[in-house]
């Protein structure tokens, strides 16, 4: 048994305990308070990309696809011809939007964006499962999974829905497309793919030649010496004074799949709506001047924001409790590993392929940077 405590240092030690439990339970209650002033944050954050991207499309709208080109054509001519090409470019933008009807949300798929963790996740709620290996490709089930919506109901779906995307850093972006997609075909599952549909042709249009170089064939001592004669004389000669080389030229064939070089050259003189979705800007994949999104998330600071985005979904019902969203950030390509591979290019090779990307760097506030020296 515990001796029994005087009577005034019990009280003073019950005093203690109850002021620290305050304290502590102070302490939580500011804890609460600044997670959720920064989960305020963190959607004013996102909201505000929305609004950028709006001020963006008025201040320096991208230039006209060919079919709403095509669509001003015709409207000279034949209002319904017009409203036809209207009607294709729209399809085309509803290509890439995933809409969830019993949530009412859009999400646009971007690939190279966390868009494998998103549309697992998305799966995973129907019972369905798959991942970046599966066969069919993950993006066919989910597209076969959530329809795309019909060009004469945009506005009782998709406008009326919260609408968000994912962006990111249009230079690291390109750079993990093209590492993950053309430098080895051997190494991913649809290499092979990417080969045949875009590698095989940019080395056969962009590649220069094969490359020359001069070797040392046959090493011959000067004045007739054989290399195993030792100096009589003990001296240190220099190797230069001894032997002399005969040079010849041979070549030496590159790799099949293009270099960072040549990716970057067909990248530069090909027409942005002629790219992959891999590669394809995020304004023209999203048509982000087409349609009002509601939230756009950063992949930079995707942890921080996506979480609180996610919370915010299934507090308003938009998400139940049991959507769960694995992702984690493989660190394959980020600002160093993208500064490595356009090092490989000329600076004005990287001006020119920034205004391939200039509504992206605009639009989501991305800059040069580094990028530049």
């Amino acid at each position: 048994m515990f001796p029994r405590l005087a009577k005034f240092p019990r009280r003073i030690i019950l005093t203690c305990v109850y002021m620290y439990c305050l304290l502590f339970i102070h302490r939580l209650n500011d804890v609460h308070e600044e997670s959720k002033a920064l989960k305020v944050a963190h959607l004013k954050t996102i909201h505000a990309r929305a609004a950028q991207v709006e001020a963006g499309c008025a201040s320096f709208p991208p230039s006209l696809t060919k079919l709403q080109q095509h669509a001003n054509d015709a409207a000279k001519v034949s209002p319904n011809l017009a409203a036809h090409y209207t009607g294709l470019h729209l399809k085309a933008a509803l290509k890439n939007i995933i809409y969830i009807k019993k949530h009412n949300i859009s999400w646009c798929l971007v690939p190279k964006v966390a868009s494998t963790s998103w549309a697992q996740a998305l799966l995973a709620l129907r019972g369905q499962l798959g991942n970046e290996y599966s066969d069919p490709p993950l993006q066919v089930v989910l597209r076969e999974a959530f329809k795309m919506i019909d060009p004469t109901r945009v506005n009782q779906t998709i406008n009326s829905s919260l609408k968000f995307l994912f962006v990111r850093h249009p230079f690291q972006r390109l750079v993990s497309a093209y590492r993950n997609k053309l430098e080895d075909s051997y190494t991913e599952q649809d290499g092979s793919y990417f080969y045949k549909n875009y590698g095989r042709s940019i080395v056969q249009k962009f590649r220069k030649s094969r490359k020359k170089i001069t070797v040392a064939t046959k090493l011959t001592p000067v004045g007739g010496k054989n290399q195993g004669d030792q100096n009589n004389d003990n001296e240190i000669l220099d190797a230069e004074n001894v032997m002399k080389t005969e040079e010849e030229e041979e070549y030496v064939e590159f790799k099949r799949e293009p270099s960072f070089e040549e990716y970057v050259d067909y990248l530069i003189n090909t027409d942005v709506e002629s790219y992959d979705e891999h590669w394809k800007p995020i304004f023209l994949q999203c048509q982000v001047c087409d349609f009002h999104y509601d939230y756009i998330i950063k992949y930079e600071n995707f942890k921080q924001e996506i979480d609180t985005f996610v919370e915010m979904l299934q507090e308003t019902d938009r998400l139940p409790r049991r959507f769960i969203l694995q992702w984690e950030n493989r660190g394959g390509t980020d600002e160093k590993t993208t500064t490595e591979y356009l090092s490989q290019v000329s600076q004005h090779k990287v001006w020119l392929l920034y205004q391939k990307y200039r509504q992206d760097f605009l639009y989501f506030g991305y800059t040069m940077g580094n990028y530049t020296k």
